[in-house]
């Protein structure tokens, strides 16, 4: 999981879950081992998964787009890797979209309040 407009200064934390299919059981089962990050095709570092969980935390990088890849190689296991981009924005450029998605839904909710307080007095009115 990663926020999509990471502002600069902040941490990124990637998180997720490794798992293998167990053919015999035909079920997914959480799976331990080593991931291997990178961004922009260099590595940054690595993180253990344990009972399939995983979470990795870094800088965030210069503002732009990025790409973060997540590999995993273990013996035993066929290796595998998963790609994510996001965007690194100006710290004002990401309160700007914070108010505007508050606004959006502040006038959601006020949208329905005015809706149910409509059906409200219509039902009122019309058993008089």
């Amino acid at each position: 999981m990663l926020d999509a407009f990471v502002s600069e200064g902040e941490k990124v934390t990637v998180e997720g879950w490794l798992t293998f299919y167990d053919e015999k059981e035909m079920t997914w089962k959480p799976l331990d081992g080593l991931l291997t990050f990178y961004l922009n095709g260099r590595e940054i570092g690595k993180a253990k998964a344990q009972y399939g969980l995983f979470s990795f935390t870094f800088p965030s990088p210069s503002v732009g787009k990025h790409k973060i890849e997540i590999k995993f190689k273990e013996e035993g296991y066929e290796s595998s890797y998963k790609s994510l981009f996001f965007e690194v924005v100006e710290k004002r450029k990401k309160e700007r979209i914070s108010r505007v998605a508050r606004l959006i839904f502040l006038l959601i909710l006020f949208l329905c309040f005015v809706l149910f307080l409509s059906i409200f007095l219509s039902k009122l009115f019309l058993r008089s």
